[in-house]
């Protein structure tokens, strides 16, 4: 059950005013009395402990004051007022660099930790390069299921992994997220159906319709949160498309310089063993004509011209290969920016090194 109202879906909300620690427990005391009112009484322990649970998730709700840029995300994400209920109840920061490293730990060579749920609270890696912005509205709902995921009983919560490991069989000739979840087998072992659950309610737009029943608790328009990381992924999908393109304007290039260059060699050796003949046998008399003479002479200054031609046609094309090959260098850099932008471990400067210490000045030696 809800505890807790938004004025409008999308927007805060105004929790009641701050109270005395005294007035928190007499308050909890009091949702204690109505809920057991609600459910009756004996309660079982599983029952006492998802309703202890919502208590506690409750008073954190009103207690927390999400900022700008944690209301933001709830709301670009489509979060449903009990999305941002279990996202506002972990307590959710927006981290610079080092702090994030400090709580959620480093990225790999393997993956890129931009967002984790410790349990009890949700921290977001600040993504400042705009061009990825929505990033932090995929993570903040990605870490909100892991929240909703962890507070579901196991009768619950074993029938929602049936569920998933059926959706993820129609997918399961994804590479991309097959290698995933065997990173995630090998840096969180045992969060394989926690990780899916995340990863389909955020990234998958068409699920299985008792998938779509259960994502619908959460957001009320999950498109959104799909959409958001299409729109993340394309910045990439397109740099890499320009330089799949560039790779292969560069390549088919490089290979038709060497194979004019190699024909302008080869021809540019037949001619200059034609000019030493021709002169051999102009010098031995062997031409016997003025006529021959001027003929062979034209034809050989024709092939002159010709190679002329064509050497100044290989640089010309030595020129457009150099541009092409800047074009591909600048989208790598562009690449590797924006990977540098989602790599918490690229944007802590390292520590100092300490200034060496002086060697001790020796003590002078009295003369004896």
């Amino acid at each position: 059950m809800t505890l807790f109202d938004f004025d409008t879906p999308g927007d805060g909300f105004e929790p009641p005013a701050p109270r005395s620690r005294a007035s928190v427990l007499i308050r909890r005391i009091a949702l204690i009395v109505v809920i057991a009112v609600i459910i009756g009484v004996p309660v079982g322990a599983v029952a006492w402990s998802f309703v202890h649970q919502r208590i506690e998730d409750q008073v954190e709700v009103w207690q927390y004051r999400p900022s700008p840029a944690i209301s933001e995300m709830a709301a670009e994400s489509g979060m449903s007022d009990e999305g941002r209920f279990y996202f506002f109840a972990s307590a959710p920061t927006v981290e610079n660099a080092a702090d994030f490293q400090s709580v959620c730990g480093s990225s790999s060579d393997d993956f890129v930790l931009l967002g984790c749920y410790t349990g009890s609270n949700i921290h977001v890696f600040d993504v400042a390069d705009a061009r990825l912005s929505g990033i932090r509205g995929v993570t903040a709902a990605h870490e909100m299921l892991h929240a909703v995921y962890a507070r579901l009983s196991d009768s619950d919560r074993n029938d929602l992994d049936v569920l998933l490991e059926q959706q993820y069989e129609a997918h399961k000739d994804d590479p991309d997220l097959a290698a995933r979840m065997l990173s995630y087998a090998t840096t969180e072992p045992g969060q394989r159906d926690n990780e899916l659950h995340s990863i389909f309610g955020t990234e998958v737009a068409s699920l299985s319709p008792a998938l779509e029943a259960h994502y619908a608790k959460y957001f009320t328009d999950r498109s959104k949160v799909v959409a958001l990381n299409a729109s993340f992924e394309a910045v990439f999908n397109q740099i890499h498309d320009q330089e799949s393109a560039l790779a292969a304007q560069v390549s088919a290039a490089g290979d038709a310089i060497d194979r004019e260059s190699a024909q302008y060699s080869a021809d540019s050796d037949t001619l200059s063993n034609d000019v030493a003949d021709f002169n051999r046998r102009a010098s031995a008399g062997d031409i016997v004509s003025r006529a021959e003479f001027d003929g062979q002479r034209t034809a050989l200054e024709g092939r002159q011209a010709d190679l002329a031609t064509r050497y100044t046609g290989i640089q010309s094309d030595i020129t457009a290969y150099n541009a092409l090959r800047d074009q591909l260098e600048a989208l790598n850099s562009q690449a590797q920016e924006l990977g540098r932008s989602l790599d918490s471990t690229l944007q802590v400067p390292p520590a100092p090194t300490p200034a060496p210490t002086p060697a001790p000045t020796p003590a002078p030696v009295a003369g004896g």
